[in-house]
C-alpha cells in the first residue's frame, strides 16, 4: 500500500460513491490509499467550521485543517490508520487538524485513538436536525437547498425537529517536536 496526493475530482467522486454523507465538503487537500495500483481509500482535508477556526487556538499562526472524510474500501488490516497517518505527514507543516467521530453513525473515534490524536471531548454543532422523508437532515443542508430559516420552514410544513447526536472531537498536531509543543500550548480545549 501507498498514499499519494489526489486531485479534487477523484476524491469527490470516491466520497460521493462510497461515504455515507455522499459529499466531500469544503476541500483543501485529498489523499488516496493505493493498493495493487487501485484507489481503495481517500482522506479529505478541508476547512473547519468558523467557530473552530476562531476559538480552538489562542493566537493561531499556523494552518488548521479538518479531516472531513475518510473512506476505506479494503479488508487489509490497519488500512485506515495507514492512510490517515501517512496523509497527515503530507500536509504543510506546522499545522493542526481537527476531526469528529459521529455518534449518530456509531463512530467513537477508534481510528483517531489508534493514531494518537488528542481527545478534547464531545460537541454538537447545531441545536436540531430535521426529519424529512424519514431522513435526518442537517440545517446547513436545508440552507444549501434555499431554506433560509429551517425552524420556521419546519413548523410551517409539519416537519419533525429532533436533537442531534453529539460528536467526539479530536485534534492532531503536525510538525517538529517544538512546533507541536507550541501548538499544544495554544489549544484552548482540555486534553
Amino acid at each position: 500500500m501507498e498514499v499519494i496526493k489526489l486531485d479534487k475530482k477523484t476524491c469527490e467522486l470516491f466520497v460521493k460513491n462510497k461515504h455515507y454523507s455522499r459529499k466531500a465538503s469544503i476541500f483543501w487537500a485529498g489523499f488516496g490509499l493505493i493498493e495493487n495500483g487501485k484507489v481503495v481509500g481517500v482522506a479529505v482535508y478541508g476547512q473547519p467550521s468558523p467557530p473552530i477556526q476562531k476559538h480552538a487556538f489562542a493566537d493561531r499562526d499556523f494552518r488548521l485543517y479538518e479531516l472531513s472524510r475518510v473512506v476505506v474500501q479494503t479488508k487489509t488490516k490497519n488500512a485506515a490508520s495507514f492512510l490517515i497517518s501517512n496523509s497527515l505527514q503530507m500536509l504543510e507543516k506546522p499545522c493542526a487538524v481537527v476531526s469528529y467521530a459521529d455518534m449518530e453513525q456509531s463512530h467513537c473515534g477508534i481510528i483517531y485513538q489508534a493514531t494518537n490524536w488528542l481527545y478534547t471531548g464531545s460537541t454538537k454543532s447545531h441545536d436540531k436536525l430535521y426529519v424529512v422523508d424519514g431522513e435526518r437532515i442537517h440545517p446547513m443542508t436545508l440552507r444549501d437547498r434555499g431554506i433560509t430559516d429551517p425552524t420556521r420552514w419546519a413548523k410551517e410544513n409539519n416537519i419533525e425537529m429532533v436533537k442531534p447526536y453529539e460528536k467526539h472531537r479530536y485534534f492532531y498536531l503536525v510538525g517538529t517536536k517544538r512546533q507541536k509543543k507550541r501548538m499544544l500550548s495554544k489549544l484552548k480545549y482540555e486534553v
